[in-house]
């Protein structure tokens, strides 16, 4: 009897991984936004827009030098950027949400850059780190679908 128990769960067992294993087929990811994905993405686009449309602040006060500005509005304004960045980017096309990932930290590290180059008063590395962020900021936004309410 204690030989068809062993036998019996090992049976049980067998065909329990069977199942898991076959169950349930594998669904794709969308290839297209749903209108559900376009209203959350709709959400926390334009609070990304809006602090874009702030950037030629940053190009004017490293033209005039203004090293102070430059920090402030790094850490003031820019301060949530990464953390918006980052909320628009998980809502994404799973193609498009991981080049999106690498361009907001891409963004990030600029502006990292940046402030170290105005806290030594640098305004040559400030601009091209300007530059730089500017371009992953745009390439960032050019992922992001356009919405009809945009």
């Amino acid at each position: 009897m204690a030989r068809y128990r062993s036998v019996l769960g090992f049976v049980l067992a067998a065909i329990t991984v069977f199942v898991v294993g076959c169950g349930g087929a594998n669904i794709s990811q969308p290839n297209t936004y749903t209108p559900d994905k376009l209203a959350e993405i709709q959400i926390y686009s334009p609070r990304v827009t809006e602090l874009r449309n702030r950037f030629p602040e940053l190009e004017d006060y490293i033209q005039k030098k203004d090293w102070v500005n430059i920090r402030s509005f790094i850490h003031g304004p820019m301060g949530e950027l990464r953390a918006r960045l980052g909320r628009v980017a998980v809502r994404l096309l799973p193609q498009d949400a991981e080049q999106a990932k690498v361009l907001a930290d891409n963004l990030a590290t600029h502006l990292e850059r940046l402030d170290s180059a105005a806290e030594s008063y640098d305004q040559i590395q400030s601009g091209k780190e300007y530059r730089l962020a500017l371009d992953d900021f745009d390439a960032f936004l050019s992922l992001v679908p356009e919405t009809s309410n945009s």
